[in-house]
């Protein structure tokens, strides 16, 4: 794995990270959602996770030359349980030559830290139960099952 370091997005990453979007669009996904579905909800779920909010931050991973590798988009959230404050990951997406390198595992890294200087005993998200590969990197990283949404195509 090349050296990897992490750094605040500033607007001139925008570009970037909206470029990723067909990764995200394209991710596994139930059999019942076609990929038309699949881009409407990542541009509306870009759209809400880049509104405005104290303290949510996006992380860039950059390689040695300064390359974009990735990012992380991060945001307060609350526990569904226990409703008290967490972090939440909004986004994760890398390269495609950066997939498989240890740069989301350096993301989900810069993650825990901000969520811990933030003062949060948790760290939650959101990943398609198709999504093999995420839902394996997730629970290797630490990651439980709190909730299982089930739907029901008619």
């Amino acid at each position: 794995m090349t050296t990897v370091t992490l750094r605040r997005a500033t607007e001139d990453d925008r570009p970037f990270i909206e470029s990723l979007s067909p990764r995200l669009s394209s991710v596994p996904r139930p059999a019942w959602h076609d990929l038309a579905a699949m881009e409407g909800f990542q541009d509306r779920h870009m759209a809400a996770s880049f509104m405005p909010v104290d303290g949510a931050a996006t992380l860039i991973a950059c390689g040695e030359d300064g390359c974009r590798l990735g990012y992380i988009h991060l945001r307060p959230g609350k526990d569904g349980v226990t409703d008290e404050p967490c972090g939440y990951i909004s986004l994760l997406a890398t390269t495609k030559e950066a997939e498989g390198s240890g740069v989301a595992t350096r993301l989900m890294a810069g993650a825990e830290d901000w969520a811990r200087r933030r003062g949060y005993r948790l760290l939650s998200l959101d990943v398609f139960a198709d999504n093999r590969r995420a839902v394996d990197f997730y629970r290797r990283g630490g990651f439980k099952t709190e909730t299982r949404r089930m739907v029901k195509p008619l």
